[in-house]
């Protein structure tokens, strides 16, 4: 980001300027006792202290007066429904103004420009230290205020953390979006060729988020985080302060009108325990988030940096192991490093022109666009594509690629790519072994869910059942205690690789830990091919298993669920299967006994 200059603050401002300011002000405050309030009587998410601190921190000292009456007036007036005019409104409106005032009075001398992103992790540090340290001293005025002169105030501890929490999150997210939104003004809304890209993706986020908040699991909130990610991603911190400032408003008004995750299951008692996890949770979506935001904007710094000199330029990517190539409006090259030899083993001669038949077919179309924009609109785009070698093979390339403007007015594009074939299939390796259980190679718990869930919404779609096989070793600690956990871990891979034998390819077989297995069977209309896996099952395992001691005989009890042709939630299939399974066991073991919910469950068996 290009400094920005010091007449971008303003020296003066008009008295519209405090009214609308104060406006803004009186409906964040309101929005905050009225519609995101807790239990203790004190906001979930304090908005207006956040709004305050980073317009103090984006203006001269001199207007800083001003501001702060404004803001006293718009505090004390959003209380008064509550309150009424009582020394109490008073005292928490200025226990309001204190926590911003004093986070801006430590920031400002501290911080020479809080809209350089260039320093934005400093700035935050400081700004962070300040306001927890002025939060804390709020909290504690607040919270003594209200159980003095408030005679049901809820306990002090209660208050304290409430008001603590509420307030440094909110100055955190929207004490960000208040400075970047002073700073940027339109510039936060990301290049233009891009804006609509970004109100689409706040649009969809929004979306989400009313709906993850309106179901009752709390896995399901965690869904938002990609969604977060992708945003920031795309767009930086012009996409993570107003995506992270979406979600808190919608979370907290949900929370707080009773619905979403945390106001559900074993926190329902408690509203305190509501709130902590509410706060929690926005707290997971900023740290989750930042860091990439600020990644991301400290790589688009660099490189600006390094357009500026042509000369230094050329002398680093002239020994640079990076990949650096100089493309002009017609797509021909300017320069090439002489890394690309070394990188890709064509020489740059080979490279006269931009090479589209050595990029993968898949990552062709998505290459193309990224660079048309460039040229078009100038930029920065972060790609990762893969690119044929001489010898055939391909590797995957991660590029910054800038689109730059010279003095005669012609587009030009810097390219600067590096091999992370390495890296990526690291990471690759990584996410499947996230997903896979390692000692039978079976899906895990993790990836059943994952696909449980999908399967599920298919179902309810196509209008047809989920089926699930629910298996457990008969005996198996008895296997463990009498020929050692290598022979039980020998049982155990000689089972899941029958299991698999015995399922489809489209079947998902699990390991969900010790010696349960599940299988997820999809587009069932009865139970016949869950009777035939189950069936095929119990006779494979007649085989014995070698083992270095002998031969091991080794059954299984099955529990077989299907759920109801109108659809069944996770949890109801789970419980069918698992009671099935005690129904087999209960029978004998070596056997097994189905589950349907359809109406009145019928009960089946087969050994």
């Amino acid at each position: 980001m290009e400094p920005i200059p010091n007449d971008a603050t303003p020296s003066a401002v008009s008295v519209p300027g405090l009214a609308a300011f104060g406006l803004v002000l009186f409906a964040g405050a309101w929005w905050s006792i009225h519609l995101a309030a807790g239990p203790s009587g004190f906001s979930m998410l304090w908005l207006p202290s956040g709004m305050l601190f980073g317009v103090l921190l984006t203006s001269p000292p001199r207007q800083w007066r001003g501001l702060l009456a404004v803001a006293l007036l718009a505090f004390v007036a959003a209380n008064l429904r509550r309150n009424g005019l009582s020394v109490l409104t008073l005292v928490l409106g200025l226990c309001n103004l204190l926590d911003a005032w004093l986070a801006a009075r430590i920031t400002a001398p501290r911080v020479k420009d809080a809209g350089q992103l260039a320093t934005i992790g400093r700035t935050l540090r400081v700004a962070g230290v300040a306001t927890l340290f002025a939060c804390t001293l709020s909290a504690l005025a607040a919270a003594t205020a209200r159980r003095l002169l408030s005679p049901h105030a809820p306990a002090f501890a209660d208050l304290f953390e409430t008001w603590l929490a509420s307030h440094a999150i909110g100055m955190v997210i929207f004490g960000a979006l208040a400075v970047i939104t002073r700073i940027e003004g339109r510039r936060m809304l990301g290049p233009p060729a891009r804006r609509l890209e970004l109100a689409g993706t706040l649009l969809l986020i929004t979306a989400c988020a009313w709906l993850v908040f309106g179901q009752d699991s709390l896995s399901v909130s965690f869904a938002l985080i990609p969604l977060l990610l992708f945003c920031v991603l795309r767009h930086r911190f012009s996409g993570f302060v107003p995506a992270v400032a979406v979600i808190a408003l919608v979370a907290t008004m949900q929370t707080a009108a009773g619905q979403g995750p945390f106001n559900l299951g074993t926190a329902l008692a408690d509203g305190s325990a509501r709130v902590r996890l509410l706060q929690l949770y926005l707290l997971s979506c900023c740290f989750s988030a930042f860091p990439v935001a600020s990644v991301l904007t400290e790589h688009r710094i660099l490189a600006h940096r390094v357009r500026r000199s042509e000369q230094l330029y050329r002398m680093l990517t002239d020994h640079s192991r990076d990949l650096i190539i100089r493309i002009r409006a017609d797509r021909s090259f300017d320069y090439i490093s002489p890394s690309v030899v070394g990188l890709l083993g064509w020489t740059a001669d080979e490279f006269e022109r931009m090479r589209w038949d050595l990029v993968h077919p898949e990552d062709v179309t998505a290459l193309r666009q990224s660079m048309a924009a460039l040229l078009e609109n100038g930029g920065t785009e972060s790609l990762l594509y893969r690119c044929r070698h001489r010898q055939g093979n391909y590797l995957w390339l991660a590029a910054n690629v800038h689109g730059v403007q010279d003095a005669g007015g012609e587009r030009h594009l810097i390219y600067s790519g590096r091999d992370v074939t390495l890296r990526v299939e690291a990471e690759q390796a990584l996410k499947l072994q996230a997903r896979r259980d390692p000692l039978t190679g079976l899906a895990n718990r993790l990836l059943f869910d994952e696909r449980m869930a999908l399967a599920l919404a298919r179902a309810k779609r196509n209008k047809t059942r989920v089926g699930l096989l629910y298996c457990d070793i008969d005996h198996f600690k008895a296997i463990n205690d009498t020929h050692g956990h290598a022979i039980g871990d020998l049982a155990l891979r000689v089972f899941a690789q029958r299991l698999g034998e015995c399922i489809r390819a489209v079947d998902l077989a699990a390991r969900l830990g010790g010696d349960e297995f599940v299988v997820l069977v999809e587009d069932l209309t009865t139970p016949a091919p869950l009777r035939r896996i189950a069936d095929g099952l119990l006779a494979a395992m007649q085989e014995p298993v070698e083992s270095g001691s002998g031969q091991l005989q080794i059954t299984t009890s099955i529990g077989l669920g299907m759920t109801a042709a109108a659809g069944s939630d996770a949890a109801e299939l789970m419980q069918l299967a698992d009671r099935a399974l005690y129904d087999a066991k209960h029978a004998g073991r070596n056997s097994w006994r189905l589950a349907v919910a359809a109406g009145p469950q019928d009960s089946q068996s087969g050994a």
